[in-house]
């Protein structure tokens, strides 16, 4: 039952994340439909924010409540949780590779990211967007493994708590 503690507490955290990146979703729907190259980015986060409030539902209403839940439920939360798993991956290679940079190369790749970007504010100095982009970095490398930990053990769950998803038979007999 360690892990069932361990998936509770880890559903708790990923509320925060959820409702964040709800958030993002909601700033980011209005650009998406003037921009259909945003359609993806705004369907892999509205993912896993549908991926968090099931895999609560699942948690609240079906494991500490014992009661049934809808089948939809269980494939809702699975499609989600596939998809969060890939985003959660994608997040932490990439935390990995920005915070595996040594401080040169990361100050040349900063150097860079200036010189394409002519819209800049005179004032963003490198060491600033060093910075940004180290704690970003970090914060990333922290919810990836929240997410891809929360998804392995929400994957568990459903087997082990899959009775909660059959349809009770009714014999009329």
């Amino acid at each position: 039952m360690r892990s069932l503690k361990i998936f509770r507490v880890l559903s708790y955290i990923m509320l925060p994340i959820g409702a964040l990146f709800g958030l993002i979703t909601l700033l980011t729907l209005i650009p998406a439909l003037m921009n259909p190259s945003m359609w993806l980015m705004l369907f892999l986060f509205a993912s896993i924010v549908i991926y968090t409030f099931t895999s609560f539902k699942f948690l609240n209403n079906g494991i500490e409540r014992n009661a049934r839940c809808k089948p939809s439920l269980k494939d809702w939360i699975k499609v989600n949780a596939y998809v969060s798993l890939v985003i959660g991956g994608m997040f932490f290679i990439n935390a990995i590779g920005i915070l595996s940079l040594g401080p040169v190369a990361l100050s040349d790749l900063v150097t860079q990211m200036i010189e394409s970007q002519p819209n800049l504010p005179k004032g963003m100095r490198p060491d600033l967007i060093i910075s940004l982009l180290k704690t970003v970095a970090g914060c990333m490398l922290v919810i990836s493994i929240i997410v891809i930990a929360h998804v392995i053990l929400t994957l568990g769950m459903l087997k082990k708590f899959g009775h909660l998803f059959t349809i009770p038979s009714n014999h009329s007999s």
